[in-house]
């Protein structure tokens, strides 16, 4: 097996900032948005990366069709003395938006004890981790959610309607960040597209046909996007899911968000979603030492269940960050492909691997 070559995460931040600004995007906006896409690549998120699906790509396809706008910025809204805000990102770089949200969902918790901020007229945001880590890395525990456009059948429904709508949730404890960080689906609907494209299986208890029947083996591409992802549990506790997508999408709708089905960007590539980062001081309620020291207990409770190889939620991401760090970030041919196409059409010049040729 061939080994990939690795990028250092300044060098690929540099590269996404140069490609963004490219577009018509601030520095400051370009720069933010780059350090989220990156910060995937870095815990090993590549679906959410510089030269993922949700990445540079999808960004300049939708920047040039006029269905994002690259120059603004997010409006706010909020009542004098009240822990939550609304911002009306207004079509915005969605990671950017996020971010943002992010920040002041973190002030409004400093000042409050608690802080939330819905964020409508969004777009994707990427990784929902980095929103999280960000939080933990004030000192706070946070959620992020975000709705999508639609790919699930409510369980027992015969109709489209709910989206990934993935969760992020952490607490910090003591030097690590305890964050999952999941899809309300089965699993993210990219890596079947990948795997029909590529002439794969696709894994079962994964994908309904238009029919209603489970996907097993390989399945084109063409009939793939006519089916639809089953939510987390699958044929039998879908439910589970599927409840919270329906939870994900009302909340949202609190902020502003849509009443009804979304498109998927396929179909529409100016659909809207909606986007939450809640906020919480440690210390509102008990000592922060307190707190501290009791979910350092938790979690050493928690590790001596297991082995060297059970892992908390989060782990396995902060293992490839702190090897990315030091190593750099391993980047597959197709990866280092993509990066030169992007660069290409927008006249920046792509990064150079730091080992490997």
């Amino acid at each position: 097996m061939t080994e990939k070559k690795r990028i250092s995460e300044e060098a690929l931040v540099r590269f996404a900032t140069k490609c963004i600004m490219a577009l018509g995007a601030p520095e400051d906006r370009a720069r933010v948005t780059a350090e989220i896409l990156a910060a995937a690549d870095m815990r090993g998120i590549s679906s959410h990366g510089v030269a993922g699906g949700t990445g540079l790509r999808e960004l300049v396809e939708r920047i040039q069709k006029d269905a994002i706008d690259p120059k603004t910025a997010p409006s706010v809204k909020r009542n004098e003395n009240w822990a939550v805000a609304v911002m009306d990102a207004q079509g915005g770089i969605g990671p950017a938006a996020a971010m943002d949200a992010t920040r002041l969902a973190g002030d409004l918790a400093e000042e409050y004890g608690i802080g939330k901020v819905y964020v409508h007229n969004a777009n994707h945001f990427g990784a929902a981790c980095v929103y999280a880590e960000a939080l933990i890395d004030r000192g706070l525990a946070g959620r992020a959610t975000c709705t999508s456009g639609a790919w699930m059948k409510p369980f027992g429904g015969n109709r489209i309607r709910l989206g990934t709508n993935p969760i992020a949730w952490g607490v910090p404890a003591g030097n690590q960040a305890i964050v999952i960080d999941v899809a309300t689906t089965q699993r993210a609907v990219s890596p079947a597209i990948r795997a029909s494209r590529a002439g794969e299986a696709i894994p079962d208890d994964y994908f309904l046909d238009e029919n209603g029947d489970v996907i097993s083996g390989h399945v084109a591409y063409d009939e793939l996007i006519k089916g639809s992802v089953l939510p987390l549990g699958g044929t039998q506790f879908g439910y589970k899911g599927s409840g919270l997508a329906v939870l994900v999408d009302l909340d949202g709708v609190i902020g502003g968000g849509a009443t009804g089905h979304i498109p998927t960007l396929r179909v529409r590539p100016d659909a809207r979603i909606t986007q939450t980062i809640e906020a919480w001081r440690m210390d509102a309620l008990y000592p922060l030492e307190d707190v501290k020291r009791r979910l350092a207990e938790a979690v050493r409770d928690i590790k001596s269940c297991g082995g060297p190889e059970m892992l908390l939620p989060g782990e396995r991401e902060a293992h490839k960050k702190v090897d990315a760090e030091k190593n750099g970030i391993p980047y597959e041919t197709s990866q280092w492909e993509a990066l030169k196409m992007i660069g290409g059409w927008l006249g920046v010049e792509s990064p150079e691997a730091i080992q490997g040729n």
